[in-house]
């Protein structure tokens, strides 16, 4: 459970139940991350009516942060946060010294991938909701 940029709560596996979904571990400091989610616009606008979901979620020092790249990068989808590692989302995902990370899991929660590029999660996506 963490937080949107307004303080309302969200649970993770409510959020991804029986879908497809990619799970965005990013921050506004972190240039390879920012990649990765930008590169998933695409492919999240192709599938996003067909069963696939993407949630990110920021790990900041400062909500305005997570709030201004997500109006720069136009990230389409629901953004949670993890302000000050309070909620400890990157440490769970075995990620706490990273940069950030993508998971990609079935309707089942398996995982599919680790950070996978979007071109493999499109390959991915086929296979599972095609």
């Amino acid at each position: 459970t963490a937080p949107d940029f307004n303080g309302k709560p969200y649970r993770l596996s409510d959020q991804i139940k029986g879908k497809v979904a990619l799970i965005d571990l990013w921050a506004s400091w972190c240039g390879p991350c920012r990649r990765t989610s930008l590169s998933m616009i695409p492919v999240y606008e192709a599938f996003k009516d067909k069963g696939f979901v993407i949630v990110g979620i920021a790990r900041e020092e400062s909500v305005d942060d997570a709030i201004n790249t997500v109006k720069k990068d136009k990230y389409p989808w629901l953004n949670l946060i993890d302000l000050k590692d309070s909620v400890g989302v990157w440490q769970k995902y075995g990620v706490g010294n990273a940069g950030g990370a993508t998971f990609l899991v079935d309707r089942q929660g398996v995982i599919l991938a680790i950070g996978p590029t979007a071109e493999q999660v499109e390959a991915l996506l086929k296979q599972h909701l095609e």
